[in-house]
């Protein structure tokens, strides 16, 4: 049997405002994003706004090594409880002239629990490869990369992932939560709101 919430006005709310700014340090002229909100468990419920999506096209900036997006971002939750509170997984595509992407790296970051702006440099990583996987890549386009990006978002075992490291993401998110006093629950107040 399904479970079902009860009205989202009577459960506690997190809303998600903000923007995915700017990819620095990555390869390739041409830079898009990938992103998806996401939550584990039943106890979520996305109300409004956009859980995945896609960034604009942005040409990176050798002076500044930066390609800038500023792409807005906004997504409206309600839960029933902390567990699976949101996180962002990024993946930045680079595009050649042929309009062909090819991986520049995956990120992801957990959506800060402390209402408040929060400004988010999520380090981004693609999967090494083997010595064969980098000749093809070089000669033949195409690095390695996961059949399913989320699994960047699970709990890694002893030996991890060999990753090569190779940008950072500019995130800038602003959380509002409402209805957790209800519920005897107090969240801390961010430096900005003191």
């Amino acid at each position: 049997k399904a479970w079902v919430f009860p009205p989202p006005t009577l459960m506690p709310q997190v809303f998600v405002v903000g923007e995915i700014v700017s990819g620095k340090g990555f390869e390739g002229k041409v830079l898009q994003a990938e992103y998806k909100f996401l939550t584990t468990g039943e106890k979520w419920q996305a109300l409004n706004g956009e859980t995945s999506g896609t960034t604009w096209v942005a040409e990176h900036d050798p002076v500044c090594d930066m390609a800038v997006w500023s792409h807005p971002v906004q997504v409206h939750y309600s839960c029933e409880g902390f567990q699976g509170w949101p996180k962002l997984r990024i993946q930045v595509n680079s595009i050649d002239s042929d309009d062909r992407a090819d991986l520049a790296g995956y990120g992801f970051c957990h959506i800060p629990m402390e209402p408040g702006r929060h400004v988010l440099d999520v380090v981004a990583t693609r999967p090494k490869g083997s010595f064969w996987d980098h000749i093809a890549s070089k000669f033949a386009g195409g690095r390695p990369c996961y059949r399913n990006p989320d699994v960047i978002t699970y709990p890694r075992g002893p030996e991890g992932h060999r990753v090569i490291t190779t940008g950072t993401i500019r995130v800038e998110v602003s959380v509002i939560v409402k209805g957790f006093e209800k519920h005897t629950v107090q969240l801390g107040i961010s430096g900005a709101q003191r």
